[in-house]
């Protein structure tokens, strides 16, 4: 018995120190709890919002695919408007490069160009009805309450690069314009273009020397342009060669414009990881480095 109850003791005594919630907690000081309205306000997140609508070039009607991402910053802001020229929608084209609303403090705007995502189509080697596009997209945004028009910037992946080049021909407003993986002179890539790249350009459009000529950016550049430009490509790129990045710098800075560029020596044709941090510097740099005008 004596053997039994000392066994009872010693498990009771494992049993207090095991348990150590059930022990009585001193007395704690009464420090009130934060009200949850005083707590330190979060930044508001972005806001994503539908950005469609329809272009008519002649007889053709094209319904265009797009989405805005507002920066939670107030104010007249800066905007970008990415043309989606590749592979994916602008929904993936926001997925990608949305985060720059918050991280500049800027409008976002993502669109597919006819021919793209869920815009219709066909592209027609980024024909007139892509130019078309990317104006009206601008007009919309210039007209928002919410943007600067004086600082709006364009960037065109793969085939919107050609777009937004062409786009730069004639409209002046976007003061810089980011050129990612696209082919800017069509007269000189249709007989050096890897096989790949012709079969695409015989499925959208006959290579005629007009047509390749209307779509080439370098032959319809102006004399005088007083834009920045930023020129990303991939140096493995198999879709369009390098050159044609490299020939449109020469052909941009000796008319005036301000060209940096960025060739990644194991890039292919998506270089998308790659070009977000370049790109994101330069719009930083080019609209994004003031304060937003209050809004009027």
């Amino acid at each position: 018995w004596r053997h039994l109850r000392c066994v009872i003791l010693m498990s009771a005594l494992a049993l207090m120190i095991a348990l150590p919630g059930c022990r009585r907690k001193p007395n704690a000081p009464n420090v009130p709890r934060v009200p949850r309205t005083a707590a330190a306000a979060r930044p508001h997140p972005p806001v994503v919002q539908p950005f469609n609508f329809e272009i008519a070039l002649g007889p053709n009607h094209y319904q265009i695919e797009g989405y805005l991402v507002k920066s939670p910053e107030a104010g007249r802001l800066p905007a970008v408007l990415v043309l989606n020229g590749g592979e994916g929608d602008a929904h993936q084209c926001v997925v990608k490069n949305g985060d720059l609303a918050t991280i500049l403090g800027i409008q976002v705007a993502c669109v597919s160009i006819p021919g793209y995502g869920k815009s219709s189509g066909p592209s027609r080697l980024v024909g007139p009805q892509a130019v078309e596009a990317a104006r009206h997209a601008l007009d919309l945004l210039a007209q928002r309450s919410d943007v600067d028009p004086n600082r709006m910037a364009v960037w065109g992946v793969a085939d919107g690069a050609v777009a937004a080049g062409l786009l730069m021909d004639y409209d002046k407003r976007p003061r810089s314009l980011i050129l990612q993986s696209g082919a800017y002179d069509m007269l000189k890539l249709w007989p050096e273009a890897p096989l790949r790249t012709k079969l695409k350009m015989l499925h959208e459009v006959w290579p005629s020397k007009r047509v390749l000529k209307e779509r080439s950016v370098i032959e319809n550049l102006p004399n005088k342009l007083d834009c920045n430009v930023l020129i990303m490509h991939g140096e493995s790129d198999q879709r369009t060669p390098l050159i044609q990045a490299i020939k449109l710098a020469d052909e941009l800075r000796a008319r005036g414009a301000h060209v940096s560029t960025a060739y990644f020596p194991h890039g292919s044709h998506d270089i998308a990881k790659q070009a977000k941090q370049p790109a994101e510097n330069f719009l930083r740099d080019t609209i994004g480095d003031h304060q937003p005008t209050p809004a009027s």
